[in-house]
């Protein structure tokens, strides 16, 4: 008896092209799995956590040490410009005592500043570890406006402000409108700008009188009041009025006032003439005045007007 095993017949079709039969199912490539590629990226992650931790930790720090280190904290400041404001007042208003220097906000510390009514402008500059410098420019009086018993001086612009100081030898605007002002008012321009005018050419000319009606007003050593107006054109008025008093002069008149707000149309109302045997007083017309001459100003004195 053959104790063989019976041979596998082998296809026609493996005989034919001469393969050899592969074992598909025991030969087939085993799946492998690892956590190692996860490990690696969570290490990696890890490892820029703990960095970005590690660093915000130290910003924190830092940005504690300056906010909390005493050198950064500003205890006084440099003030330059100021004359009739005293500094320990600008100091005051800035806000800036006992601030960190991180905390100072200039254009707010500049426009507390320039709040009080007699600065016109101010800069700041800052630089560690806390030096602060305060540069100022005052509103400078020129002249001197009084309405009622109140002063106050004007500057350049015309702009009314608190008066600082003394103010004696400044001429003065006395207001026969009592209009009422308050710091940081304005003055038209050319008010102020003819009163300088007219000190400069007529120094004895202490006080003036204003109205919104006759302008600015002055009055001769007579007392005679002389209606300028705006401010505009003075040295023409006062030409004018030169020749007017000397032609006054020679005829003997005397004015109620003269009216030399139109330089080229002067004109001045005589007193109220009395005529004996008659009743009541008669008041003539207004009178034109005299063409003007060439010459110097001349005629004004220091009196004030009456209202």
């Amino acid at each position: 008896m053959d104790s063989h095993k019976p041979r596998r017949r082998r296809r026609r079709s493996e005989m034919r092209l001469g393969v050899k039969t592969i074992n598909y199912e025991a030969t087939a490539t085993q799946p492998r799995l690892s956590i190692a590629p996860v490990l690696k990226i969570w290490q990696m992650r890890g490892t820029t956590r703990l960095i970005g931790l590690v660093t915000l930790a130290m910003l924190g720090w830092a940005a504690y040490t300056l906010f909390t280190e005493p050198r950064f904290f500003v205890n006084g400041a440099e003030i330059h410009g100021n004359i009739a404001i005293s500094a320990h007042e600008i100091y005051s208003v800035s806000g800036i005592d006992n601030q960190s220097i991180f905390w100072i906000n200039p254009a707010k510390v500049v426009k507390r500043i320039t709040s009080l009514p007699n600065i016109k402008s101010a800069t700041l500059s800052v630089t560690f570890p806390a030096k602060v410098v305060i540069e100022l420019v005052e509103r400078r009086p020129e002249l001197l406006w009084q309405t009622g018993e109140t002063i106050w001086w004007v500057d350049d612009e015309g702009m009314i402000v608190p008066p600082r100081g003394d103010v004696s030898g400044m001429m003065r605007i006395i207001d026969d409108d009592l209009q009422p002002l308050e710091p940081g008012y304005q003055i038209d321009s050319t008010i102020v700008e003819g009163a300088q005018t007219l000190r400069m050419l007529v120094p004895d000319v202490s006080v003036v009188r204003y109205s919104r009606s006759q302008g600015l007003t002055v009055a001769t050593p007579e007392g005679w009041p002389v209606y300028l107006g705006d401010g505009s054109e003075i040295r023409a008025k006062l030409v004018v009025l030169t020749a007017l008093l000397a032609d006054l002069e020679d005829r003997n008149l005397t004015p109620v006032f003269i009216d030399v707000r139109d330089p080229l149309r002067p004109f001045y109302r005589p007193q109220s003439i009395i005529h004996i045997g008659q009743p009541g007083q008669r008041q003539p017309a207004l009178q034109p005045a005299p063409q003007p001459i060439q010459g110097s100003p001349a005629g004004l004195g220091t009196a004030p007007v009456q209202p």
